[in-house]
């Protein structure tokens, strides 16, 4: 592993945290977390000791930021984005990668953002804007019936969750997936709540698991290689989905081991050895991506 160099970065709406490989690097990229909120220190620091500059952006659950991941301004995203590439990367496009929620976000932003992107990892994405949640709390049911983003004031269109869903609760925790089940809207409303990835410049990496418990990131994940190929793209998306992997096969390095004051306990999917051999692969393929610039 690269040693690196640690900045917290606090400059204006801007908050995150920056990691710097010893030596030069060529390579930057933005590291966007989930919904659980907060820096994504650990995954953006994993990708410095590999060798790209990272800078682990938040968006809310932080200190100077939203409590709750309601409409989050694009702008907001953007300024952080632009501020990193001018102070590090000499002005120059850099990559996103993003991990559930945070997928979802990199790809609103590649869609938004144009040259300034040159290439995206989304980790566990959807194809389309979901319902935001609330702050992080005693009740793991964190359903709200507000869009996730904005954009110029507006809330994007987002496909809500039926208040009729009931949560299922398995023998490892809260299975969310039953909440962002497209087939339970209306065509015209998934329609609506796509995300536009063909407006991304650069090529994109899906990585997903088919066994994941929080949403149904591999189906979501085919129906973004769909509308990229329906555009005319699908040369510029590659696929990859782990056979038994959950939802956070990425994030197992990171994890604290459960138990009393953990807090609420999800049913993530997968199982440890297939969560293990889907990290380890993802992480060599995420990082030799964004280092092919």
């Amino acid at each position: 592993m690269i040693a690196v160099r640690r900045s917290e970065i606090k400059a204006g709406g801007t908050v995150g945290v920056v990691f710097e490989p010893a030596g030069r690097s060529e390579h930057f990229a933005v590291m966007l977390g989930g919904s659980s909120g907060g820096i994504p220190e650990a995954p953006a620091r994993r990708l410095a000791e590999n060798g790209v500059c990272a800078f682990a952006l938040g968006y809310f659950g932080a200190p100077g930021l939203p409590s709750e991941l309601v409409e989050i301004p694009i702008e907001s995203l953007q300024q952080g984005i632009e501020w990193f590439s001018q102070t590090y990367a000499g002005g120059k496009a850099v990559g996103l990668m993003g991990i559930s929620k945070g997928a979802e976000l990199s790809l609103v932003l590649g869609a938004q953002m144009g040259d300034s992107i040159n290439r995206i990892v989304a980790v566990a994405p959807s194809h389309v804007v979901w319902f935001g949640v609330s702050a992080p709390g005693p009740d793991p049911d964190r359903r709200t019936t507000r869009s996730s983003w904005s954009l110029g004031g507006v809330p994007l269109p987002f496909l809500p969750c039926p208040p009729d869903v009931v949560p299922l609760i398995s023998e490892h925790g809260l299975r969310t997936d039953v909440f962002c089940d497209a087939s339970r809207h209306e065509r015209w409303e998934v329609d609506a709540a796509r995300i536009a990835v063909e407006r991304s410049t650069g090529p994109i990496l899906l990585l997903s698991g088919d066994d994941d418990h929080m949403w149904p990131a591999a189906s979501m994940s085919e129906e973004i290689v769909r509308r990229m190929e329906n555009h005319g793209r699908v040369d510029d998306v590659t696929n990859v989905v782990y056979s038994g992997a959950g939802h956070v096969f990425l994030l197992q390095d990171f994890m604290p081991p459960p138990g009393p004051g953990t807090g609420p306990q999800y049913d993530f999917g997968g199982n440890a050895p297939a969560d293990h051999i889907a990290g380890r692969d993802a992480w060599q393929r995420a990082v030799s991506f964004l280092q092919a610039t």
